[in-house]
């Protein structure tokens, strides 16, 4: 066989694989017999391996603004001070009626309740403490020899006015306390009510611990200030530009 016959007959082998091989990919397209393989989707591995799991910490965009420093700081001597306190949401009433950062306190000392719990911002509930420890406390030892087990609150946050005037009251952002009355660990109960003429151990226990209010509060009320404090003591933390303190 010469060399061109040879060339021919190479050619010929060539092309009879080629149309074979285009029959076989052919009939695995048509016929299903062998699908080739489906891309790989990347996202899907991009995804798995560097997304992370949203979280939410406070202070951060999507979240409730990080809580001020002084109310961190006040809350944090509530809590040396044994003072059993919940954070609540936010209270807004009114454009005159709110607070911010309101607590709900249950205890203004340990093993003294307050009740029923008082809703107050945190500067208030924190002159409440101090005032009966540094000196409820004390004079109720002096009088009775025996502490303090409960102070029985009467109003602490309170949408209103001061009764017959247009000035908002300071309960109205939890600026104010109000009690009634004082239950010692012995038992006996003494009202803030003016006590009887020959209750002398009452109106002395009842005047020690008003006249120490100040210290605490700038407006102090009770008996004798006026008809509408005539049962209870009226503490609170208006600020005034004079600086001057109220107490009667």
């Amino acid at each position: 066989m010469g060399d061109g016959t040879r060339t021919i007959a190479r050619v010929a082998l060539i092309c009879t694989a080629g149309l074979a091989l285009a029959s076989c990919t052919f009939l695995d397209m048509s016929f299903g017999l062998r699908q080739p393989p489906a891309p790989v989707d990347r996202t899907v591995e991009t995804r798995s391996i560097f997304s992370m799991p949203r979280v939410r910490i406070p202070g951060f965009a999507g979240n409730a603004p990080t809580m001020p420093a002084a109310e961190l700081q006040c809350r944090a001597q509530l809590k040396r001070m044994g003072v059993q306190f919940t954070d609540i949401a936010p209270i807004r009433d009114s454009a005159a009626c709110y607070i911010d950062h309101p607590v709900k306190v249950s205890t203004l000392a340990r093993g003294v309740a307050l009740t029923p719990a008082a809703t107050l911002n945190c500067q208030a509930a924190l002159a409440a403490a101090q005032w009966l420890q540094e000196t409820g406390g004390r004079a109720a030892r002096t009088r009775y020899l025996s502490g303090i087990a409960e102070v029985r609150q009467i109003s602490s946050y309170s949408c209103r006015r001061i009764r017959g005037s247009g000035t908002w009251s300071e309960h109205s952002k939890g600026n104010a306390l109000d009690i009634g009355a004082f239950k010692l660990k012995n038992g006996r109960v003494i009202d803030v009510a003016k006590p009887g003429l020959f209750a002398f151990r009452e109106r002395g226990f009842l005047r020690s611990v008003r006249a120490a209010a100040c210290d605490d509060f700038t407006t102090v009320l009770g008996p004798g200030s006026d008809r509408d404090h005539a049962d209870h003591f009226h503490f609170d933390l208006k600020q005034r530009s004079s600086g001057y303190r109220h107490c009667d």
